[in-house]
């Protein structure tokens, strides 16, 4: 069993760490693109400080593989999107809440064991979710905010 889930994510995504460690809203500036590629310990997909199966609600508990995850500035954001997390698609976790986040599956994110080729791979990301994420994040980079200008931080966090 894991002991720790890695999570990668830049101020924007630590503003949202901090609220919601803090259990109050979190003040964000912009949205936040966040990843776990080693996936998480699992969580109640419907509140986010049940962290154990026991307490979780009736088919809420979700041990993620790997995933992206987008914090948005505005949690209603998520509102369009399924809370149900055995779709295969982006969902919404938290859904109703101040915490309230996309989750975005990547390749093995059900325990399936998947190896693309470089063809695969390439038709994987240029489709959606995949296109709209690598979209944002060179948008990001042209403007700067993940090299340090205006209101990015010149390196990422990383917690284990």
């Amino acid at each position: 069993a894991r002991e720790a889930a890695p999570v990668c994510f830049d101020a924007a995504g630590l503003d949202w760490m901090k609220g919601w460690m803090a259990r109050k809203k979190p003040l964000m500036k912009r949205d936040a693109f966040v990843w776990m590629l080693q996936g998480d310990l699992g969580f109640d997909n419907t509140d986010p400080f049940v962290t154990s199966k026991e307490e979780a609600g009736p088919d809420q508990w979700i041990e993620s593989g790997p995933h992206l995850m987008m914090f948005p500035k505005d949690p209603a954001s998520t509102d369009a999107f399924t809370s149900d997390f055995t779709a295969g698609e982006p969902y919404t976790m938290f859904p109703g809440t101040d915490f309230a986040h996309l989750m975005i599956p990547a390749s093995g994110y059900y325990g399936e064991e998947t190896t693309l080729s470089p063809e695969e791979l390439l038709d994987l990301l240029m489709s959606p979710p995949y296109i709209y994420i690598l979209a944002a994040l060179v948008l990001l980079l042209a403007s700067g905010a993940l090299a340090g200008g205006r209101g990015g931080s010149k390196a990422g966090t990383q917690l284990a």
